[in-house]
């Protein structure tokens, strides 16, 4: 059925389809549209808020998308030049999800300030990096949300600073509280890792021998080695192969209840700090 009119106006009743009154239909009265193909609701328009899917009841925010079934994520898909290019949806585990499907492309979220559009938030697709207000003066803030004045993580991409605590770090880590590093006992020969800062050791039951990452790739890395005994068994440090401690290849000692400090320099390893016992 159609209706073709030049000029003027012509009252009409509902459109409905025969056998279908309540899926299908157009009520004038109501402000309400209704469309219904294999089965499924999939626009709903009623008053001031539209629904796409399979809306049941009907929608009651300003646009509503309901996904049918299963994978979820294509709920909203955007296509450029015949080619999919990205979507949003929400996935089998409820999460928001963002999906860019261009290689290396970023998603970008973008804020006005004062006239000028920047980049609010971007992830980079390329370097699987998260950028935060990207700008000459790129800022992370995270803060507490029950307390607007306390400062979780705040980076300040102007001063190449970063604080703890603190929205005004003045060093390049600024941490305004106490902070831990790792710390482990050893009885018996290790080699060092990443995941190591400081080591107790106890030769009670014999020599041990502690053996030191290369130093080349973790330039700055710090090690302290504590002995905790005072046995006259012996804590030595071996080098990486061929990589020195002091400038020697030979390995170091750290007497009993004694300490030492190692730290890389990129292609070796230096004393900065040793704490002896006085006999």
């Amino acid at each position: 059925m159609a209706y073709l009119y030049s000029t003027g106006s012509r009252g009409m009743g509902d459109i409905e389809f025969e056998g279908d009154p309540d899926e299908t239909q157009i009520d004038f009265e109501d402000d309400f549209i209704a469309l219904k193909t294999g089965g499924n609701r999939v626009l709903v328009v009623s008053g001031s808020t539209v629904g796409i899917g399979t809306i049941l009841p009907d929608p009651d925010e300003l646009l509503t998308i309901d996904g049918v079934g299963g994978d979820h994520e294509a709920n909203i898909q955007f296509r450029e030049d015949g080619a999919n290019r990205a979507k949003i949806g929400v996935n089998d585990s409820d999460n928001l999800v963002f999906h860019n499907q261009t290689v290396n492309k970023h998603i970008v979220f973008k804020v006005n300030d004062q006239g000028v559009t920047r980049e609010g938030m971007r992830v980079d697709g390329a370097t699987a990096a998260v950028v935060v207000n990207e700008g000459s003066d790129s800022l992370i803030d995270f803060r507490v949300e029950s307390n607007n004045s306390t400062h979780m993580l705040f980076v300040d991409g102007s001063n190449n600073t970063v604080g703890v605590g603190t929205s005004t770090p003045g060093s390049a880590l600024h941490v305004n509280a106490s902070f831990a590093t790792a710390i482990t006992g050893k009885t018996s020969d290790y080699t060092l890792a990443g995941g190591d800062h400081t080591i107790l050791v106890d030769c009670s039951s014999g020599n041990v021998t502690l053996t030191l990452p290369t130093a080349v790739g973790c330039s700055g890395r710090m090690y302290i080695i504590k002995r905790i005994d005072n046995s006259a068994n012996a804590a030595n440090i071996n080098s990486n192969g061929s990589e020195e401690i002091d400038g020697s290849t030979d390995s170091a000692s750290v007497p009993g209840q004694s300490s030492i400090v190692l730290q890389s320099d990129n292609s070796g390893w230096w004393k900065v700090a040793e704490y002896i016992k006085v006999p």
